[in-house]
């Protein structure tokens, strides 16, 4: 595998590109990263890939654009809206078949690269340089859909809920797609606003992944780009505020949810020892939370721990009976106790050890994994390959990993209890 990056501070680019025979395909992709500020401004950035990516001035409507897309035998093209840390991300990627298989020696990267310079700088507009109104409609349908189906899910719900309360008064805070208000309130001209914005001052990672993958799409970026003045995208990492807050909402639910978000104040330099740590704590099916709360004493249906590693915080997620919320609660703080005394087996560190080496292994199974792995290093920026943080895993020692439990502080508790229907 053959992998290279660099980086363009005067226009704000970062890239990366990987040639590896291991993958048939060639996935070409653009993540524009901006700092989150309010609902309204974070529901006009989350239409934008959407809206744009529904056809091109060459290709000006569904058929045409499908025509084309068939034409590169089958590719396909992505848009996606995430966050992390303080920033939400708007990401634009396209996948076809790799150059080498292509049977008509077609250069399916570079027809893939210029597709997507083309959605990204020059998407379709109507008569009045707008986003055409029933793309803009459709796509606003859909993010309030998008809104529904998080609703409904009541473990992404509770999620939301204490991330949101967790995090409230900082950018983390705001809601990746804004809110249903802001959503409905959305423009037109706010969108068409917002895109051009994005273009001008959003920090842009870009990769290329695939057999004979190169730096194409990022050189016609370069050019494309400029000088320019992008923003800032550090994330702020969120300390405890001192009072727990604990928010409780009642929902005619069968299986409760107890979402409780911790804070650790552990240093930059030490995040593997707190990721290790939260894992031996309820990051795989031998961890304390799952053999002791869950299993031993049968509390909840799953229970669970993950690190948020740019806020440096870590959520513990769980599905109980509503009459076992409290005794829950009460279970997973005894567990961390537990750490923070040190009370944790040589067994329990192995395992998650070898747990967290054999994710980094994986890595390199797909091309979104790789990309996922590398634009989390340009977003923190450090790049690392797995291979090194495997290596690291593998040396951090107990003492470590008690001194981070012992530096975690309950900040905030939700619990969305089921009511009676």
């Amino acid at each position: 595998m053959n992998n290279h990056f660099f980086e363009q501070k005067d226009c704000g680019l970062q890239a990366f590109w990987s040639s590896t025979p291991q993958f048939k395909t060639a996935r070409v992709s653009a993540h524009l990263v901006l700092p989150l500020t309010t609902p309204e401004n974070a529901a006009l950035y989350a239409l934008v890939p959407n809206i744009i990516s529904r056809a091109t001035r060459e290709y000006p409507d569904y058929t045409q654009f499908g025509k084309r897309l068939a034409e590169l035998y089958g590719a396909s093209v992505q848009p996606g809206v995430t966050r992390v840390g303080d920033n939400q991300i708007l990401t634009l990627a396209a996948a076809g078949i790799a150059n080498p298989y292509a049977f008509g020696g077609e250069d399916v990267q570079q027809a893939l690269s210029e597709m997507l310079e083309s959605i990204l700088f020059t998407p379709l507009c109507d008569e009045n340089g707008l986003f055409p109104e029933d793309g803009f409609l459709q796509e606003q349908r859909q993010l309030l859909e998008t809104l529904d189906a998080e609703y409904n899910d009541k473990a992404t719900y509770a999620m939301q809920r204490c991330v949101q309360t967790m995090f409230a008064g900082e950018p983390a805070g705001v809601p990746r797609i804004g809110t249903r208000e802001a959503i409905l309130n959305a423009t037109r001209e706010g969108v068409k606003a917002a895109w051009e914005y994005a273009v001008k001052h959003a920090q842009i990672c870009q990769f290329t992944i695939g057999d004979g993958a190169d730096d194409r799409f990022a050189q016609q970026l370069v050019k494309r780009l400029g000088m320019r003045d992008a923003v800032s995208i550090e994330t702020k990492r969120h300390t405890a505020s001192g009072d727990v807050k604990r928010v409780t909402e009642e929902m005619p639910v069968v299986q409760s949810k107890l979402v409780m978000g911790f804070a650790i104040g552990t240093t930059p330099e030490e995040r593997l020892a707190a990721k290790l740590m939260s894992v031996v704590l309820g990051g795989t099916p031998s961890s304390k939370l799952f053999m002791n709360v869950r299993e031993k004493q049968s509390l909840c249906y799953y229970c669970a721990a993950r690190h948020d590693t740019p806020k440096n915080v870590m959520l513990v997620q769980s599905g109980v009976e509503t009459k076992d919320l409290d005794r829950t609660e009460e279970a997973i703080l005894k567990e961390l106790n537990d750490m923070k005394k040190g009370n944790i087996t040589d067994d329990e560190i192995l395992f998650a050890k070898l747990a967290m080496c054999n994710s980094y292994n994986a890595v390199a199974d797909s091309a979104a994994s790789m990309e996922t792995w590398y634009l989390s290093g340009m977003l923190q920026g450090k790049l690392h390959t797995p291979e090194e943080y495997a290596e690291c895993i593998m040396n951090i020692t107990k003492d470590e990993i008690v001194s981070a439990a012992e530096r975690v502080t309950l900040d905030t508790v939700y619990k969305l209890k089921g009511a009676a229907k």
